[in-house]
């Protein structure tokens, strides 16, 4: 029962908000997903998921963000992993275990990206990575990697490589959408 009620949830809230699909994401996430479309794009502006290959469901959700007619830009929201459970200091090489947050990448219309924020971050290490000037970096042109035109942070060395990966590759699913 309390299943079904969750879906029935979640369905409401995606009616209301402008989400057009099941999200395997935490609905606290999409909540704040929302809030940082809606100040980005404003409050009239809706966003619908875009279909993409079940092998990216899991870690990346991907919609279109309309206003009117027009298309404003795109969104995806990722699920990253940060930290093997147990910690970073004394990682364990058999673990398949990961500590993981949430960011989600705006672009606009030409597919450039005009923001990105962590949404949910609950690891003990790494957290800076949620400093918006530091997240700043990412609204460059080209490709991205630590130490050349990203800034590592000192103690937060997992999330920095894990968010830099991930952004490239939001990237590439943008660039694959119409």
């Amino acid at each position: 029962m309390k299943k079904g009620f969750a879906i029935i949830l979640f369905c409401s809230f995606s009616a209301a908000f402008g989400v057009a699909t099941f999200s395997y994401f935490p609905q606290n996430v999409c909540k704040k997903m929302d809030k940082v479309v809606r100040k980005t794009f404003g409050k009239e502006s809706q966003y619908f998921s875009i279909e993409t290959p079940d092998s990216l469901k899991i870690n990346h959700e991907v919609y279109k963000v309309i206003e009117g007619d027009s298309v404003q830009g795109f969104t995806v929201a990722t699920r990253a992993l940060g930290c093997q459970l147990g910690g970073c200091n004394k990682p364990r090489k058999d673990s398949l275990a990961f500590e993981q947050f949430f960011f989600v990448t705006i672009f606009d219309h030409l597919k450039r990206i005009k923001k990105v924020r962590i949404l949910e971050y609950t690891s003990n290490h790494g957290y800076e990575i949620a400093n918006k000037g530091w997240l700043k970096q990412f609204t460059k042109e080209g490709h991205f990697e630590v130490g050349k035109n990203i800034d590592g942070i000192s103690g937060a060395t997992i999330s920095v490589n894990s968010i830099t990966k991930n952004v490239n590759f939001q990237r590439q699913i943008i660039n694959q959408v119409d």
